[in-house]
């Protein structure tokens, strides 16, 4: 299935000031094929019977450290369409010029999934995916925790909408997927807030009002349970920060960006990760 994401300039330069550094334990496999044009890549290894790793590049600021860190979680398209890539590029940006290292995560080429799993999800396939993901978090959790220079008492998730419902459900208790890791925090963009959903860390959700794919009012739902705080953009769509060029519809739902939105957001979710870096 084709893609119809606007698009833009897909060429990135990803070198930026960044130190990219491996963990010992990941540099010692061969690294499998990672979306997004990324080519420093490292293995990160799964508890998956079916493969024996998935793809990540991690960013490092200039410097010693020990640097926070975040685990980056696209959504369900993957690394590679433009506007995400573009996405990509202002995250890594906005992290390194704070001094807090990045690993961004492929989970879906080193599966043969180059396209995602978007067209996949539906109820009968959702816990599979999810269970999936949310071990994939953890085994990125991992990797990053255990990089030099990399404070693992310090360490984010942020995830966008598929790998913000991977991100949830790796802390949620109740979960097949499950895990015993500590995180400082978890910022999820435009979640799926599903059934008795549990937060086991401090989370925040951005999300628009305007969400036809993962809906608002789930998030509003559960807005007084522990750990969670959420800010509801009003007008804004399902993916609102991601660069697109113009509105559209894909598999059915609308998608258009929001500067606005974008820029609100990325102030929040600074104030969140600052106040849990103290």
């Amino acid at each position: 299935m084709k893609r119809n994401f606007a698009g833009i300039d897909p060429v990135m330069a990803f070198a930026l000031s960044a130190i990219i550094v491996f963990p010992s334990f990941a540099s010692s496999q061969t690294a499998p094929p990672m979306g997004g044009g990324y080519k420093d890549v490292i293995p990160i290894p799964v508890d998956d019977p079916n493969i024996k790793a998935i793809a990540g590049a991690l960013f490092k600021p200039e410097g010693a450290g020990p640097f926070p860190g975040v685990v980056y979680m696209s959504g369900c398209a993957g690394l590679s369409p433009p506007p995400e890539m573009a996405m990509q590029k202002t995250v890594i940006d906005h992290f390194l010029a704070k001094g807090v290292a990045v690993l961004m995560v492929d989970p879906f080429t080193p599966r043969n999934e180059p396209e995602g799993i978007c067209a996949n999800l539906n109820g009968d396939t959702f816990l599979k995916y999810a269970t999936r993901g949310g071990n994939d978090v953890a085994a990125a959790l991992k990797v990053l925790k255990a990089t030099p220079g990399v404070d693992p008492n310090r360490v984010f998730l942020q995830g966008y909408s598929w790998g913000a419902i991977s991100s949830l459900f790796a802390m949620d208790p109740k979960t097949p997927s499950a895990h015993d890791a500590k995180v400082a925090g978890l910022i999820a963009y435009y979640p799926y807030c599903y059934d008795n959903i549990e937060f086991s860390t401090p989370t925040l959700v951005l999300i628009g009002d305007k969400d036809d794919w993962t809906p608002a009012k789930l998030c509003q739902a559960v807005k007084e349970k522990p750990n969670l705080e959420m800010v509801v953009f009003p007008g804004a769509t399902h993916a609102f920060n991601v660069p697109f060029e113009k509105p559209m519809d894909y598999l059915g739902h609308h998608l258009e960006h929001d500067e606005e939105a974008t820029q609100e957001a990325q102030k929040d979710a600074d104030v969140f990760m600052d106040a849990h870096l103290k």
